[in-house]
């Protein structure tokens, strides 16, 4: 096939899983966390209805990037402050027993964190794959369907790590933490602000102290 054998073509698949691949790290990190608590069949299936999700709404939302979506006024700001409630309470409900809830309910609450985290998280990589993608759809499908197999694979494997080694969590929720305060440091009506350069290392900084103390605080009540 023609197309297939286009050194452009190619270059491009190849930037798009790459750049997936690269910004999908803190993803992981959420979906790891998110079906820490499950049983290994629950956990795979959230992984997997949560990825499928994803792509889904990654395939949407890079389709319309086009009208510089990240420009919408707030729209990093807000993404970055529920970003950080999605960090407390994953730290908070690391202290919960699997058993507390039912499995099918804790396998849909799973899949609601993993699909909610990954729309947050995804916009630098929305705007990356969408450049790469140069509009072709198929190019940008097929870009995902090869990445995405990979992040489900090291998610699964962080969950599982995570169930046994329950600081392995905390280092999670620090990521988290970590990535919204880069966020609301990057919204535009801050950067207008003309905010020392140190700034960059102090919000996301302050985020991850503000999760930790908000967890703590919500688990001695």
């Amino acid at each position: 096939m023609q197309l297939f054998g286009d050194l452009t073509f190619i270059m491009s698949l190849l930037q798009i899983i790459v750049i997936d691949l690269v910004l999908s790290g803190d993803n992981a990190v959420v979906i790891g966390m998110a079906t820490r608590n499950l049983d290994t069949r629950n956990r795979k299936r959230a992984v997997i209805l949560g990825a499928l999700a994803a792509i889904l709404l990654r395939v949407f939302f890079t389709c319309i990037a086009a009208i510089s979506l990240v420009q919408v006024p707030l729209l990093q700001l807000f993404g970055g402050l529920a970003l950080l409630w999605i960090a407390v309470k994953l730290l908070v409900e690391d202290d919960v027993e699997c058993t507390v809830v039912s499995p099918q309910r804790n396998l849909f609450r799973a899949v609601k964190t993993i699909v909610l985290a990954d729309m947050i998280m995804s916009l630098d990589n929305i705007l990356g794959v969408a450049g790469a993608s140069h509009g072709n759809l198929f190019l940008l499908l097929l870009g995902l369907l090869f990445s995405m197999p990979l992040l489900m694979t090291g998610s699964q494997i962080l969950a599982a790590l995570m169930s046994r080694f329950s600081w392995i969590t905390y280092i999670g929720g620090i990521v988290i933490a970590w990535v919204a305060g880069e966020m609301i440091y990057g919204e535009r009506l801050i950067i207008n602000l003309l905010l020392p350069a140190y700034f960059s290392m102090f919000i996301p900084a302050f985020s991850v102290l503000a999760v930790l103390i908000m967890s703590k605080a919500i688990k001695s009540r």
